[in-house]
């Protein structure tokens, strides 16, 4: 059984779809005001970090792309607002570099951050009390959001630049984005001409699912460093047969740890057996 949205319920019983172009925008981006119920036609307008930022008020669902789909130019935008906003409420998942939210707001008195898959610097301010996991089933989470929980005040998630049929892709990030945006509010794509297009089954946004544009770039993607040396550091604890002592060895390769076995470095520190 597939689950629809009760707004992609609603276009099915009219038989309608929605196909308006993108647009610059004029004015400042505004919140529609029409009923929950109402079809709403999107434009993929294209306003300013800091205009989209404004959309936020306190007490608001957000919903950040997950992992390389994390926005970056409109997190710094919301970051600038803190002082104005009282529970925001975020959900993101793997964060790949710092989120400005949480770097401006360490004592949690503006936003809530809930994760649905932690990182190392995830791990780090969870630790801290500054953000908290969500347990899940990671494969479940489309149904969630379809199913469970409340539709988000806005979406926001980074793709590549609208291509010829006028869809935004999602990049190395197709993961339950498509469902998000199915109920969300408000959707706002920010554009990154660094993220690789990926071609997959309901990779992307069309432009008529999108409500507002942000021209994001500038900086490389996120990396995780290589080792250290280059080399996997391993450890073992042993125990010396001649006296009990148990110690432990740590080898930069498997390589090195062959060339080592009968070496001086692997005899007993007690008895030096």
């Amino acid at each position: 059984m597939i689950f629809k949205s009760r707004e992609e319920d609603q276009d099915r019983r009219n038989g309608s779809t929605v196909e308006e172009p993108m647009a610059v925008m004029t004015k400042p981006a505004q919140r529609a005001t029409a009923e929950p119920m109402a079809v709403m036609t999107k434009s993929a307008q294209r306003v300013t970090a800091q205009d989209a930022a404004a959309l936020v008020r306190s007490g608001d669902w957000l919903d950040y792309g997950a992992v390389l789909a994390q926005p970056d130019a409109f997190d710094r935008a919301l970051a600038q607002r803190a002082g104005e906003l009282r529970n925001v409420n975020i959900r993101g998942c793997l964060s790949l570099r710092p989120r400005a939210v949480l770097e401006a707001d360490p004592e949690r008195e503006h936003f809530n951050f809930f994760n649905w898959h932690l990182g190392g610097y995830d791990r780090k301010l969870s630790d801290a009390g500054r953000q908290n996991y969500i347990p899940c089933n990671l494969g479940e989470i489309p149904d969630y959001y379809r199913r469970f929980i409340d539709p988000p005040d806005i979406m926001v998630v980074k793709t590549c630049p609208v291509d010829a049929n006028r869809f935004f892709n999602f990049g190395p990030a197709n993961l339950w984005h498509g469902a998000v945006a199915s109920r969300a509010k408000i959707v706002i794509v920010e554009t990154d001409p660094a993220v690789p297009y990926v071609h997959g089954i309901e990779n992307g946004l069309h432009v008529s699912q999108v409500d507002f544009v942000v021209e994001g770039g500038g900086q490389p993607l996120p990396e995780l460093p290589s080792p250290r040396n280059l080399a996997c550091q391993r450890s073992a604890w042993s125990r010396c047969v001649s006296c009990g002592t148990r110690s432990r060895t740590i080898w930069a390769s498997v390589q090195d740890r062959s060339r080592s076995a009968s070496g001086p470095a692997d005899r007993c520190p007690t008895c030096r057996d």
